[in-house]
């Protein structure tokens, strides 16, 4: 098989139709059909099935075509990246990260990628630590901060900060710094706390802690975006259970109380795909270097 082949393949894929998948590509009919049934014998698999009046898209060949769409987007990259390398510039570096890293270590790394590599073109994607792990997977991101998460096998991860949890409050709020006493003071309250399924680990800390003084937390509101969390705090929706730094430089009618008996901190944690640790090698090195000054 061909990329032009696979390419090809991707277009009908998309169109199920043969004609206008031809026109789109610039071949005959005739010849795509060929094509088509050429790479089926190859793979020894029916990827569409066809009648006299419909093409649709075998279960073999749905999973192909996804496949196949990462796989050219990864040569793609390759392509680029080598380009980029030939040019003397580093080419893209895709960062993937929970929200509250950019209330902590990310924007002072950001500065310091800039002036340490500044041919390079940094993108970010603020997404939970599942959507991180899967782009990770997929060699959709490079790197992925994510708080308290269960790594699996397939990644490395390396602790980059801690810090304790602190409880996030409207400015109104009965407790205070003098009347606060313990966790338990909150088993009644409403609390707003990211979607458990998405958190990988992080939610489900959170919540053994809470059980450990006697209640379950009542979650009336989920959300994966730390800002979120405080404007519904703000609003006087809930309460919440976040990392100190979550606070930094806002300017909202909120309060934190600190959580001096609490055992859990916030841990952050940098994660790239372990079949890419030598492609990577440079940049563990660099952030290593620049994590220290931030």
């Amino acid at each position: 098989m061909t990329i032009p082949q696979l390419k090809n393949f991707l277009v009908l894929a998309e169109t199920l139709n043969f004609r206008q998948a031809a026109e789109q590509i610039l071949i005959a009919q005739p010849a795509l059909s060929r094509q088509i049934q050429q790479l089926e014998e190859e793979i020894g698999s029916q990827l569409f099935a066809r009648n006299s009046r419909n093409v649709e898209l075998t279960k073999s060949g749905a999973y192909f075509r996804n496949e196949v769409d990462r796989l050219l987007g990864q040569l793609e990259y390759a392509c680029q990246r080598a380009t980029a390398i030939e040019k003397g510039v580093v080419g893209t570096l895709r960062i993937g990260h929970a929200s509250s890293t950019m209330q902590s270590v990310l924007p002072g790394l950001i500065k310091n990628l800039h002036e340490s590599l500044p041919g390079v073109k940094i993108v970010l994607y603020e997404i939970t630590n599942r959507q991180q792990m899967e782009m990770l997977r997929h060699r959709e991101i490079d790197f992925g901060f994510m708080p308290n998460t269960f790594v699996p096998e397939d990644l490395r991860s390396r602790v980059v900060y801690r810090e304790p949890f602190t409880l996030i409050l409207p400015q109104n709020h009965r407790l205070n710094a003098q009347n606060f006493k313990s966790l338990r003071d909150l088993k009644d309250e409403t609390f707003i706390l990211p979607q458990r399924h998405e958190g990988h680990g992080y939610v489900e800390n959170v919540e053994n802690i809470f059980q450990t003084y006697g209640f379950t937390p009542n979650v009336g509101y989920e959300t994966p975006n730390a800002a979120s969390v405080l404007r519904l705090v703000e609003a006087g929706l809930g309460v919440s259970v976040m990392g100190r730094s979550t606070l930094k430089g806002v300017s909202l009618a909120i309060k934190g109380l600190d959580l001096p008996d609490f055992p859990l901190q916030v841990e952050k944690k940098l994660a790239w795909l372990g079949e890419r640790e030598d492609e990577l090698k440079e940049y563990l090195n660099l952030f290593d270097q620049l994590l220290s000054n931030v």
